[in-house]
């Protein structure tokens, strides 16, 4: 008889919690207990071999000792999540290598976020946009979340893109005016969604706001980059200060 299958379900866009016994709760937050947690929920179907999880826990101790180091993350990490697996050992070591165990079903917000962004339906997009809650693993400074953390507000940014063009191209100026600012709230350099902010916001009247939209840009680009706004931008500003609100056009 094949043996019922456990759920595991993780929250990792935004802090990372999980679904305990008693309803979702903050994960741990400090120790390496927590951290392999964290990893083996960024990572759900990987199998990895201590040797591995030594260079991603202690990439700069000595090599002494951490076997017994891992052991005891293992074990808290295991402790975590008793309440929900029971007597089901949730992480398993077996050739040559710690996974879930074969029974265990691990469930993510960012499987759902990545899905929504494959469909690219306008539904499935409103869908992934709120399920970002913020930066994949929030608060977690360790080098392996990085890419991870890149690559979710890549496509966080790009399902924006994409909404924000589709109210504009709808006519829809004032939705893709909240677009542009959420794209301009995780990336302040994106040119791009200044532009579309300034074109809506004369388009709707608001041709003051347009330009401090431009002013707040040119500011950051000076600042910490160290160079000036495109030409196109510089050529939308002035054609908003001399009224050619019509004539403006996104590209």
């Amino acid at each position: 008889m094949e043996l019922s299958r456990l759920t595991l379900e993780f929250k990792c866009l935004g802090s990372f919690s999980f679904n305990g016994s008693a309803g979702w709760v903050s994960g741990p937050t400090g120790g390496r207990g927590g951290e392999l947690l964290r990893y083996f929920a960024s990572y759900p179907r990987a199998a990895v071999s201590p040797e591995a999880l030594y260079e991603i826990l202690w990439p700069d101790s000595d090599a002494d000792g951490n076997a017994h180091r891992l052991h005891l993350s293992v074990s808290r990490a295991r402790s975590v999540l008793r309440g929900v697996c029971g007597t089901v050992n949730p992480i398993v070591f077996a050739n040559r290598s710690y996974s879930w165990h074969p029974r265990i079903t691990v469930r993510r917000d960012a499987d759902h976020f990545e899905q929504c962004f494959h469909d690219g339906s306008e539904a499935a997009l409103m869908r992934g946009v709120a399920t970002y809650s913020g930066a994949f693993l929030t608060g977690e400074s360790a080098d392996w979340v990085t890419p991870l953390r890149i690559r979710y507000e890549h496509m966080f940014l790009s399902m924006l893109e994409r909404l924000a063009m589709r109210a504009y191209e709808s006519k829809d100026h004032t939705r893709a005016i909240g677009y542009a600012h959420d794209i301009v709230a995780v990336d302040r350099a994106h040119e791009r969604a200044t532009q579309l902010a300034m074109i809506c916001l004369a388009k709707t009247g608001q041709r003051a706001f347009a330009i401090k939209e431009f002013d707040s840009l040119k500011l950051y680009l000076y600042k910490w980059l160290g160079v000036a706004p495109l030409q196109e931008t510089e050529r939308l500003r002035r054609q908003i200060l001399d009224g050619h609100v019509e004539d403006l056009e996104f590209i």
